[in-house]
């Protein structure tokens, strides 16, 4: 049972994902408000989770191995890698409501950004339960409003509740990916490379998805006051998580 813990701790934590689905009860006359205040929200964790957590994580997991020239190219690289993605994704979404691709791609970008805090939780729930409770609690919180950059643009672009649970869903279960491929392979597939890849790759998914995508749909709106109000949420929410 004592292995099935830090699963069970990193599961909770990734599953918070679905909590932001509360919003889809929100009053539908609030649409454009709720989706400028969501989008603002959205853009700014984003943005400053790949620029402060997963970009300085992903450097410092190689640092001991290249010098600072090459890590600072590779990690160029790597980030250019997830703004193809991104591209090649968007192009291929065979929908072209903006709305829609904003939340398919936020649960796809959102996955992959999942897996290695998985395995990150699930490593620090095996060694000490006390910083696996902690690590998980922080990120329990923060990805509430990530759950919000995927389940509020897919409700209203498909009017389904059930549709933006489940990607929803399936972007937290990303976390329960990592917790079990952690206590599977802990000792064998799991290195510092493999996790300074996935981090930068996806600090490049999501920095090109809330620049690109998410910051142009939450500005056509033209409810500044909502679109500012969440990004001064987000970052009142980052600073006391990351």
């Amino acid at each position: 049972m004592t292995n099935l813990y830090p699963i069970l701790i990193t599961s909770i934590a990734g599953l918070a994902t679905i909590l932001g689905n509360v919003l889809l009860f929100i009053n539908v006359k609030y649409k454009e408000k709720l989706l400028s205040f969501s989008l603002g929200l959205s853009f700014i964790v984003m943005f400053l989770i790949s620029l402060i957590e997963l970009i300085p994580e992903g450097m410092k997991l190689i640092y001991n191995d290249f010098s600072l020239l090459n890590i600072f190219f590779i990690s160029l690289i790597l980030l250019f890698v997830g703004y193809f993605i991104v591209i090649i994704l968007d192009k291929n979404i065979d929908n072209n409501d903006a709305l829609y691709k904003v939340g398919i791609l936020s649960m796809i970008s959102l996955l992959i950004h999942n897996i290695p805090e998985g395995i990150i939780c699930t490593i620090s729930s095996a060694t000490n339960i006390e910083l696996g409770l902690k690590m998980s609690f922080i990120i329990l919180i923060h990805n509430i409003p990530e759950g919000i950059c995927i389940c509020l643009p897919i409700y209203y672009a498909t009017k389904s509740k059930l549709k933006a649970f489940l990607y929803t869903l399936i972007s937290g279960v990303g976390e329960i990916i990592g917790a079990i491929f952690t206590m599977v392979f802990l000792h064998d597939a799991i290195n510092n490379y493999t996790l300074s890849i996935i981090l930068i790759i996806t600090a490049g998914i999501m920095i090109t998805l809330s620049v690109k995508k998410i910051l142009k749909e939450g500005l056509s709106f033209k409810k500044y006051p909502y679109f500012i109000s969440g990004i001064i949420l987000g970052i009142i929410i980052l600073y006391f998580t990351l």
